[in-house]
């Protein structure tokens, strides 16, 4: 792709620039799009949080997209920064939570002994599973319980634990211990969470089963 003087713009339809474009060819295409900013040219951008990486709109047209970094979670971003010759006029931000659940764990969780995992059977469960969890996903975990786990584990048949490495922040490990007490459902692995341990977990999942 290359960007095209802004100046030289077309009337015709997204259809026809496309057909005039690429039927018959046989070549290498080579796309050209009018440059989205000029000076002194108000414009708006939106940021879209999409499930792989995030999308980049100028003026209700798509600019550009790239990927989460690796070990990225969408609720970890805590704030938006903008750096250049840019002079903004207004934020708007929707769909955003309020407060993230890392911060406020008694909100998300629900203390209610129905949603407690049994004990262990004493004979061999003919259904192990495994989940991968961070130390600050407690409304992830509560949804868990809520829905699939508690069908699940109303057979002695199943069990389903969470595994979970240690978190940064002290505050989040004293309610990650909690909440492990309570529920009976966590398996906590003793090193530091981080993306490049997954394999870890996963050794840890197939030693406890």
């Amino acid at each position: 792709e290359k960007w095209i003087q802004d100046e030289d713009q077309s009337n015709e339809s997204k259809t026809s620039w496309w057909l005039n474009h690429l039927i018959g060819r046989t070549k290498k295409v080579s796309s050209s799009w009018p440059y989205p900013f000029v000076e002194d040219r108000l414009f708006v951008l939106t940021l879209t949080a999409g499930l792989e990486g995030y999308h980049v709109n100028v003026d209700g047209r798509h600019v550009t997209s790239f990927p989460y970094r690796i070990g990225f979670g969408l609720e970890d971003a805590t704030g938006l920064s903008l750096n250049g010759d840019l002079d903004v006029q207004s934020v708007f931000a929707g769909t955003l939570p309020t407060t993230h659940p890392s911060f406020a764990p008694q909100k998300h969780l629900e203390m209610f002994p129905a949603w407690q995992a049994p004990p262990l059977p004493e004979e061999p469960a003919e259904i192990f599973i495994g989940i991968l969890s961070a130390g600050n996903h407690f409304a992830e975990r509560m949804a868990a319980r809520k829905t699939w786990m508690s069908a699940a584990q109303k057979t002695s048949n199943v069990v389903a634990r969470f595994f979970v490495a240690l978190h940064a922040r002290k505050e989040v490990n004293l309610e990650l211990k909690k909440e492990a007490e309570f529920f009976g459902d966590i398996v906590i692995v003793p090193f530091m969470d981080s993306y490049d341990l997954v394999v870890l977990k996963t050794v840890a999942i197939c030693e406890y089963g």
